[in-house]
């Protein structure tokens, strides 16, 4: 394998960091403060270079390289976070590609027309609805159901579903926006009787709400109560009945782009800190002489590298295996990118620490950008996209088999 991006691949990563940093990074903390979220003239520069594109083909209007997908987003989300270490900007860039990149995979040429130009256009918000109100990582535990109605010709949906990013993002670029949603088809069936969803959040039935979140505030986050909500067969993702391995692979996804922003904020957070580290003189010298410093920096820093590295491998493994069914069983991707997930927030908060630390009482303003990256990055600990021990649950599942795993008894 070669660890070099191609060409290609290093032209559009140098293009869009140029763009992000004179444009989305000295308005990050704006975004973080103000009540208007992501301003649209930036979404609209992100799309007119085709960042919202990269997991969409052209006959959609995007500018996917098949194969490369998940490289390309990496990349886009990577270069998102160095730019707003709140973590808005990012989450709701990760969210949009990497749920259209499961919709093209395993949605209907109806639901893809419908919804994915507009994606690629910067002028629709997908995002990813499972967690309820009883609990987000017991996925078989859901009580949410879209029973099917002969007469209606429809999945009546029927449920209440917390903590998912982009009611208000929903609301302000209108339909076709809305989110990939697990739901119960066959109650009776378990996991068997799951079925991933497109629910566009403009339908008759819906209610939403919005919470008070401690870190990145740039993006809505809320809850949505649904009442009789018809939705036609067009907007099944994958098989009936299959929906828990289709969420499944849909996470694997999101979980690269996820790890990609936590290790796009850290290399920033950790860039700030050696600028910061080499200026600041206390007896006589550079902070960054003290060893105290410079050896955790270094730490810092090797932790980060050896993720990007694995995160890069995780990406090419799925594209990979995408375009060459079974060159890879999916318990071993599963763990290259469970191991990127469990580490990469716990290392992205721990960097913001060691750099708010390191500016002193400076450190714990908001002059510098350090401490949003802080409360941001902290919602992949607390759980979004699978919680560390979740991800732990899986290496042990997949590594050593049911005597090591915790989902099954």
């Amino acid at each position: 394998m070669d660890f070099r991006y191609t060409t290609e691949q290093d032209l559009y990563r140098q293009a869009i960091r140029e763009w992000l940093a004179k444009n989305l990074e000295p308005r990050a903390r704006e975004i973080e403060e103000k009540e208007d979220g992501i301003p649209s003239d930036i979404t609209a520069g992100m799309a007119e270079l085709g960042m919202f594109g990269v997991t969409i083909p052209e006959e959609f209007g995007g500018c996917a390289v098949p194969g490369e997908e998940l490289i390309y987003a990496m990349i886009t989300i990577h270069e998102v976070a160095r730019a707003d270490l709140s973590m808005s900007t990012p989450v709701y860039t990760l969210l949009t590609i990497g749920w259209s990149y499961i919709i093209n995979k395993y949605g209907t040429d109806e639901l893809k027309q419908e919804l994915l130009p507009k994606v690629a256009e910067g002028k629709a918000f997908a995002g990813i609805n499972t967690t309820e109100p009883g609990g987000g990582s017991d996925l078989a535990a859901i009580k949410t159901t879209a029973l099917w109605d002969e007469g209606r010709q429809a999945y009546m949906l029927n449920g209440e579903k917390a903590y998912v990013s982009g009611p208000k993002e929903c609301m302000k670029w209108g339909p076709p926006s809305g989110h990939c949603t697990l739901v119960k088809t066959d109650p009776a069936s378990g996991h068997k009787g799951m079925t991933f969803i497109w629910v566009p959040a403009h339908l008759d039935g819906i209610q939403w709400t919005v919470y008070e979140d401690m870190g990145r505030m740039g993006l809505s986050t809320g809850g949505w109560i649904y009442k009789d909500v018809a939705l036609p067969k067009k907007y099944v993702l994958g098989e009936e009945g299959k929906g828990f391995y289709t969420v499944m692979d849909g996470f694997n996804a999101a979980r690269v782009l996820v790890v990609a922003a936590c290790l796009g904020g850290a290399e920033k957070a950790l860039e700030i800190s050696g600028e910061y580290t080499a200026q600041r003189t206390t007896f006589g010298k550079p902070l960054g002489k003290y060893e105290g410093i410079s050896f955790e920096m270094a730490n810092d820093w090797m932790q980060l590298d050896l993720l990007k590295i694995n995160l890069l491998r995780g990406a090419w493994m799925m594209g990979y295996e995408s375009e060459n069914p079974g060159s890879f069983a999916r318990k071993d991707i599963n763990r290259v990118i469970s191991t990127c997930k469990c580490l990469a927030p716990t290392l992205g908060h721990e960097i913001a620490r060691h750099g708010m630390m390191y500016h002193g009482a400076f450190g714990y303003t908001k002059e510098t950008p350090l401490e949003m990256f802080l409360r941001g990055v902290m919602s992949y600990e607390v759980g979004a996209e699978g919680g560390l021990n979740i991800m732990r649950g899986i290496i042990a599942r997949d590594t050593w088999g049911d005597t090591h795993n915790p989902f099954k008894d």
